[in-house]
């Protein structure tokens, strides 16, 4: 193992567990979803701006499509309003918990976006986690809500990231990525205005609110989105996907040690989570072993 693929490997976890906080500072900050949302973006664009300029990069190059990073931002804010509302509505480990369906919602999204046929095996996974979904649903019956509106978000996660996906092979990700969070941004506004609200700007905010917020926007956005950028120049998209499988985990045990009770599920419950978790890592396992299978049958054998 290389110093740079360990240093890599090293600043990938730690972002991952910066993503864990997103639901936890979501919990704490005492805006609605549609203020913290706007808030949060604000902060992020501020944030990548700051380090686009200091960085020296050209700030409108290598973006591709600008009205597909504009709709792609659309996507991101209702993603983020409904994780965020979920949270609200529920508890940030219900929230995490249908989030991390999100993997195998791009798993079965991928094949009309990329004319693939759809995996067998993917079909039995998402099987499992709708099994999985279905026991959560009928044991945490105040939570429906919650779980549906997490559902969505991860829904929505994966639309935009397979989106992503295909924009970033065309242009710069940070530039796309500070595009994609200005839309989310006037997006935000333009919702709080329809309704007759200012949007809350960060001076606005208590000194907690405040404090949560620069956290959620600086470190868990705008930092978290440049280092998971860097770190795609030295890990395989595996060893990433693989990583992010653990936010949902990290989120789950911060918001049991934060909020003890509160955060408590039934017994049942822990299992469709443990479930879906497995679903999860037994999906990026069978997508390497595909990937290693279709590339040792593209090597011409030696005469």
């Amino acid at each position: 193992m290389t110093p740079a693929y360990r240093n890599a490997l090293l600043l990938l976890h730690l972002t991952v567990f910066l993503w864990g906080w997103t639901a936890i500072f979501g919990k704490l900050i005492t805006q609605d979803a549609l203020q913290l949302v706007f808030t949060r973006t604000f902060i992020a664009v501020c944030g990548i701006g700051v380090f686009i300029l200091v960085s020296g990069r050209s700030l409108l190059s290598g973006i591709g499509d600008i009205r597909v990073c504009l709709l792609t931002g659309v996507l991101i804010w209702a993603h983020w309003f409904t994780f965020y509302l979920s949270i609200k509505v529920s508890t940030a480990s219900i929230a995490a918990a249908c989030m991390a369906t999100s993997t195998l919602f791009t798993a079965l999204m991928e094949p009309l976006w990329f004319k693939r046929r759809v995996r067998p095996y993917e079909i039995i996974l998402g099987l499992v986690v709708v099994g999985a979904l279905l026991l959560l649903f009928g044991l945490e019956t105040r939570y429906r809500l919650g779980i549906g509106l997490g559902v969505l978000s991860a829904g929505l996660s994966a639309w935009f990231n397979i989106v992503n996906g295909v924009l970033v092979r065309r242009g710069d990700a940070v530039n796309i990525g500070l595009i994609e969070l200005f839309s989310v941004m006037v997006c935000g506004a333009v919702v709080l205005l329809a309704q007759g609200r200012a949007p809350q700007l960060p001076w606005q905010l208590s000194g907690a609110d405040l404090g949560y917020q620069l956290l959620l926007g600086l470190v868990c956005t705008a930092f978290a989105f440049v280092t998971g950028v860097a770190v795609m120049k030295q890990l395989s998209p595996f060893s990433v996907v693989l990583a992010v499988n653990l936010e949902p985990v990290y989120t789950i045990i911060i918001a049991l040690l934060i909020w003890r009770q509160g955060e408590q599920l039934h017994a049942g419950s822990y299992l469709g989570l443990a479930l879906i978790l497995a679903c999860l890592f037994a999906n990026g396992l069978l997508q390497r072993r595909e990937r290693i299978r279709q590339e040792a049958t593209t090597i011409a054998p030696i005469a």
